[in-house]
Order: C-alpha cells, then structure tokens, then sequence
C-alpha cells in the first residue's frame, strides 16, 4: 500500500531515492566512487573549489581521504595538495594505531581458543592492508559466538580494554551474551567493537548468522588468523548497518560499490538474505544509488527480484525510508513516522537480544526520588562503598546521596561481591537539581552471598571515549555518592 510500482531517481518521498546523499556529500561520493574517473575527477575539483576544509566534518573526511587516495597528485592537480595529502596521512597513521593497539588483544583472542570474524572496514583491511590508506578504519568490529562471551571479554579485561559505557566485567559476564555489541576502548587510540551478531535483529543461531560464518574464509591478519565473511555477505552487511542511518556516514556505499564492481556477488543468495532480513528496501536504494549516480555496472535481472521483495513489505519499506533520511531533515510528520520505527527496531534489538540468554534475569531497579530530606546518606561521598548487611537479612532499602549541582543525566550503580554481580540501580535527574539529590531502592538479597563482602559503586551512564571533554565526563561520568542502608 502507497509503495511506488516503479523506482524512481526523483529523490521525492516516496521513492527510496528521497533519502540518497545530496550536496556535498554526494559529489564526495561520486569523486570517490564513480565508474568513470573523469567524472569522477571533475567533481573532486568541483567540490575544493566551493569548500572550506575547515569547515568539513567526519563524515565527509572520510570520503575526502577516499577521493585524495584515488587521486593522488599524479593524477590530479589541485592547490589544495598538500593539505589532501595531510589529511590522508594523518588518519592513515591513526587507523595504524588502532591496528597496533588492537593486535595483541586479537593474538589473545585466538590463543584462548576464540574464533574471530572481522567485519565491514576490517575485512577489507584483512584481504590486503593496503586498503588502510583509502578508508578511515579507527575501529575494529569483530564477531565471536555466543559460546565464547564469557572467555573473550576476562581476555580483554586482561589486556586492558575497558568497556566505553563502565560496564563492570562482572556485569557484562553475568549478562552474557545479552547483547548485540559492545565497544571496547584501551587509551589512547585502540577501539574494538565485539559483536555476538552481525544483524540488528537475528538471534546468533538463525540461519542468516550461522550462514555468515560457514560461508567465511580464513586469512592471516596482524600475526595471527582471522575469518573473512564472503563477498555477498560483506556487501549485506555494510549495506544494512550503513543504511540504518544513512546520513552518519556514507562510505559504506563506496565499500558495496567496488564490492559489487569485483563481480564476486552471488545474487540470488542475495536476494534471499535481503528477504529473510527484511532488508529489501535498503538493499534496492544501495544498489539502484550505486547504479544511477556511481554508475556501477548491475543489470535489470539482478535488482528486479530485490526490488519486487521490497514492494511487497510496504512496513518495512517504509521503516527503511523513514530511518535512512537524515534526522535534521525530517518534518514534524515524518519525524514522527521516524521515531515510531525507531521504537520498533529497538523492540526487535531487545529481543533478539533476550533470546541469547533468557535464562538470565535483568536486574536492573529503578530507583526514586525522596522527598524527605531528613534521611540524608550517612557515609562520606566516594566512588565506591562497601554495604555492611547484618547476618539473616533477606532485603534492604539503600538510599543514595548525590550533590547533583550539574544537569539533568542519569546515573547508574552496581552492587557486587568480589565474584558476583548483584544488581543495578538506575535513576534518571530529568530536570537536574542545584540541591543534594536524595534517590533511594529496595533490593532482595540472595541467599549465597557474604554479607560482609558486598559493595556498591557509580559507573558511567553513557559512552565516554578515551579522550572525552569535561563536558562528556559531567553528563556521563560516575559522581561521587553517600550511601546508608535502612
């Protein structure tokens, strides 16, 4: 219902092409990916002679380190030489370090019997390391099974990554493989994201999952030995994990264009994985973009099954329409639509995410306000307290006191014994407080525990990267607490 008969380049809802890259963005694309290197060139030049370069934000960096790779000075003029060039090596030398932090986190890895499936940028960067100098590859994203949660992240403990939300190791081992992906952080430049599945809203034994890694290949990387998924299963994944958010970054389209221009892509398997994805939509605007304005080579006959896939699912076409156009760009009804799908996806997330260990309950608490002030927190403020419970106590009220003199975040702690994760506690400031901020929950302590070992302690309440702001510590940062236990 209302999903157009016939695609069409018009770029207006809606047609898929509506939430193709336009402007800038889409002459960097084409100096990096077009089919013909003249056209390719002349929208290079196009795009310096109208752009400040410093005012190009990292999206586009990216696709300028592309361009200035494909068209070195041997090839092309420009004044803007040597600031291209500049740039190119500096990320160059930044995607080396990472690789050089992260190299012996993946030797450990594999010494501890973990299988490692690298994927999008990393694949690449796996087949020929030459690839690094034409694609920004700060992150490292890696697939492992379920089986191996637990043995993967005490090796990446012990190597010194820590997770970029302040997860304990203890949470996230009691959590197991509840979870789709993590990132990994070790200072100043190492970033590994580990996956436990390579789709948004598979579980890790569907056959899409099971697929990838049987139809993998296994290769030489950094001393040690990695599997590559194949070419058809390179080009869905970048095309599904960059087209969720299409405007974030669009080299993803650059990576499924010369994929696709490799003539390694077995269609017919792709057209199926599309299907059982849900990803017919997302999969037909890639192509059809990479056809008409890349002038990548794909017959009718190839896109034609995709794109009768896409017409039939009217809510997933729509879903794909809506989440790829950029955010800012929305209206008032069509943002709108857009959240309504968001919720949607995050619901599939969760649950793909709860079948993986549906055995392990969630153990977060909401905790509340107090509005009186009389029970203030008795112990001085710190960032972890040990919680002293009397011998045959089965529940506590704990109650938490915060000078919350910052703006509305929130906060989150965890309760633990030294080989235990408890439980943890979660309180959203909405308004934020120049007062002390009273926060109190009622928890159930198990039977098994030592009374006289549990402790509680603040962690981070959103992502910090290793070299965050003041301004990321104040509103994700643990902050110093009181703590008694009535």
């Amino acid at each position: 219902m209302f999903v157009p008969r016939h695609f069409s380049a018009t770029r207006r809802f809606p047609h898929l092409s509506w939430t193709w890259p336009s402007g800038d963005r889409n002459a960097l694309l084409i100096a990096a990916g077009h089919r013909d290197e003249s056209r390719a060139a002349e929208s290079f030049v196009d795009w310096q002679s109208r752009t400040d370069l410093d005012d190009v934000e990292f999206a586009e960096q990216r696709l300028l380190v592309t361009a200035t790779n494909r068209f070195p000075a041997t090839r092309l003029s420009t004044p803007h030489r040597a600031r291209l060039d500049g740039i190119v090596r500096m990320f160059w030398t930044r995607s080396r370090l990472s690789l050089n932090i992260a190299a012996p986190a993946l030797r450990a890895l594999r010494s501890a019997g973990v299988e490692i499936l690298v994927l999008k940028g990393m694949a690449a960067a796996a087949l020929d390391l030459q690839n690094l100098k034409g694609r920004i590859a700060h992150d490292i994203d890696i697939l492992i099974h379920a089986r191996d949660v637990s043995t993967a992240l005490s090796v990446l403990d012990r190597e010194g990554w820590s997770p970029d939300r302040g997860e304990s190791l203890l949470f996230l081992k009691e959590q197991g493989a509840r979870f789709r992906s993590i990132n990994f952080l070790k200072r100043p430049f190492g970033d590994i994201d580990l996956h436990t599945r390579a789709y948004f809203t598979t579980s890790a034994d569907s056959p899409a999952e099971s697929g990838l890694w049987q139809r993998s290949t296994r290769v030489p990387f950094l001393d040690t030995d990695v599997l590559v998924p194949c070419p058809t299963d390179r080009l869905i994944t970048a095309i599904t994990h960059g087209a969720l958010d299409a405007s974030h970054h669009s080299d993803w389209l650059i990576d499924s264009a010369r994929l696709v221009a490799e003539e390694k892509i077995d269609w017919p398997p792709l057209a199926e994985l599309s299907d059982t994805l849900s990803a017919s939509a997302q999969v037909s605007s890639a192509l059809f973009y990479l056809r008409y304005v890349l002038d990548v080579a794909i017959p009718d006959r190839l896109i034609a099954p995709i794109w009768e896939q896409a017409r039939k699912d009217s809510s997933a076409y729509f879903r794909a329409l809506l989440l790829a156009y950029p955010r800012e760009k929305h209206s008032c009804l069509s943002g709108l639509g857009r959240r309504i799908f968001k919720l949607q996806q995050s619901a599939e997330v969760r649950a793909a995410n709860a079948t993986a260990s549906a055995t392990i309950p969630r153990r977060d608490i909401k905790m509340r306000r107090m509005l009186n002030k009389n029970h203030v927190a008795a112990s001085p403020a710190g960032l972890r307290h040990q919680l002293v419970v009397a011998d045959g106590i089965t529940k506590i009220r704990i109650v938490i006191g915060i000078d919350a003199a910052c703006p509305a975040r929130r906060y989150l702690f965890e309760i633990n014994t030294p080989h235990r994760h408890i439980a943890r506690l979660r309180y959203r400031d909405r308004l934020g407080t120049g007062s002390n901020l009273q926060i109190s929950a009622e928890l159930c302590l198990p039977e098994n525990i030592g009374h006289d070992d549990l402790w509680i302690e603040a962690r981070q309440s959103g992502p910090l990267p290793s070299l965050h702001s003041k301004d990321e510590k104040a509103e994700f940062g643990p902050r110093p607490f009181c703590v008694s236990i009535r």
